[in-house]
């Protein structure tokens, strides 16, 4: 007879019932590895779980029949090489009476288990379950929200590798702006003037690129110990259906999967603690909430694939301008709409004028309604910029204008910066937009 190391005796139950963590899964793993009687004993309880299985799927069938397919089925289980047989089937015998107390005892065993297993006869779900659905995804849409960008929309393709998509469009909720990238290459597409700016380069496997198969698993990875994986089921209140839900806790963040039963697939994701959330800031993209994800569907005709009247144009910030914003210069010399610009921008900046500073300038394009919300409080606070003077005549170089401009906060710091100025031709009119600054670059 073979017995289970006393210390391993209860992870082995929970790991053939797929309860564990990872990292403890792997343990038990690696322990079997080198352990024979642990080893014996796992495939002995794997066995009599079916088993059980096998009886509960009958209970619907003729009680005559199951009592006879319930005895042959206990007949015919063979127990491994040195695993004591459990003490339940040395006591049947062949007679009418003890088949049908042994077929009771097994189904009233089977049901008992079952409902242990899972409170409301839900049946028992495991994070690797999910795991392993996520590799089989073929497209995916999300619907959600980034720390830095804000809301989003984002379809991908896969080829069996969830990890790596074949295709990628994203765009921003309320923005014309959106990115494409395919085996050809990437591009920006502004929805509104139909405006491409074109490289050969692929950055499908980028950084940024959401690596969508292992960012559930990653996320009960971090989680580590045990206890920081709660697996409950609730009700959805739109669609009344039972859901599972993973909540995961880390020292850092606190987050939620909705996980469909069937599927096992996760539909919604939330972060309900971040305590670095200047850390996910500064990340090229970071989700934050996820509120729709569907599987498997076609995407819409056309979505990775360059408009056929497209404009293509040099700069990647060419893309990101359009006819509905911008200063109109009709009228103005090129020095003129430059003050103007400017000293609109700057007045807008004093007075946290949302919609003119988002118009003009398209650095304020970035900044997501909990930014917009901080700068409201750290004005509030007396901490946010009180003044603004233009300290220099503008100047051009190249198709590039500048304004030289010192910036002044409530608090008495300063900071003195060349806002980068651009001109445009957009349906009959002349725009300028500020596209950034020379000491920090164009806006990306």
């Amino acid at each position: 007879m073979y017995s289970p190391c006393e210390k391993m005796q209860d992870n082995l139950a929970d790991f053939v019932l797929g309860v564990l963590s990872p990292k403890q899964t792997d343990a038990v793993n690696e322990h079997l590895g080198r352990c024979g009687s642990c080893s014996r004993y796992v495939e002995s309880l794997k066995r009599q779980s079916r088993l059980l299985t096998q009886f509960s799927e009958k209970l619907n069938q003729d009680m005559e029949a199951r009592e006879n397919r319930a005895i042959e089925t206990v007949q015919s289980h063979t127990q491994a090489p040195g695993v004591a047989p459990v003490s339940l089937w040395s006591t049947i015998t062949k007679s009418k009476m003890t088949k049908l107390a042994a077929a009771a005892t097994v189904v009233l065993v089977a049901s008992l288990l079952l409902n242990l297993l899972d409170k409301s006869a839900t049946p028992a779900y495991a994070v690797d379950e999910t795991i392993a659905a996520m590799k089989e995804i073929k497209t995916v849409y999300m619907a959600g929200e980034f720390y830095k960008q804000g809301e989003f929309e984002c379809w991908m393709k896969f080829d069996g590798d969830p990890d790596k998509p074949t295709h990628i469009w994203l765009g921003r909720a309320g923005h014309n702006m959106c990115k494409i990238c395919s085996p050809a290459g990437v591009f920006g597409l502004n929805r509104r003037t139909k405006a491409v700016h074109f490289a050969s380069r692929d950055e499908r496997g980028k950084a940024w690129v959401i690596k969508f198969g292992s960012f559930f698993r990653n996320a009960v990875k971090k989680a580590g110990r045990s206890n920081s994986v709660e697996i409950n089921y609730e009700t959805d209140r739109q669609t009344e259906e039972e859901l599972i839900v993973v909540h995961i806790m880390t020292p850092k963040r606190e987050q939620k999967f909705w996980v469909d039963p069937e599927s096992k697939l996760p539909i919604r994701f939330t972060t309900i603690r971040e305590d670095a959330p200047m850390e996910m800031m500064r990340r090229t993209l970071a989700l934050k909430n996820v509120t729709q994800i569907r599987y498997n569907e076609e995407p819409p005709e056309g979505i990775f694939d360059m408009p056929a009247d497209a404009k293509i144009v040099e700069e990647e910030v060419d893309c990101m301008v359009d006819p509905d914003s911008g200063l109109v210069a009709d009228g103005m010399t090129r020095e003129e709409a430059c003050l103007a610009i400017v000293e609109q921008t700057g007045q807008a900046l004093i007075d946290v004028d949302r919609s003119t500073l988002t118009k003009l300038d398209l650095f304020f394009r970035l900044y997501t309604p909990e930014i917009w919300e901080k700068v409201k409080d750290m004005k509030a606070a007396g901490q946010w910029v009180d003044k603004f003077t233009v300290i220099g005549d503008p100047y051009q170089e190249g198709e590039l204008w500048y304004v030289p401009c010192e910036i002044k906060a409530a608090s008495g710091t300063s900071e003195v910066q060349n806002a980068m100025i651009k001109f445009y031709q957009m349906e009959g009119k002349t725009l300028c937009f500020i596209i950034g600054s020379k000491e920090k670059g164009v806006v990306d």
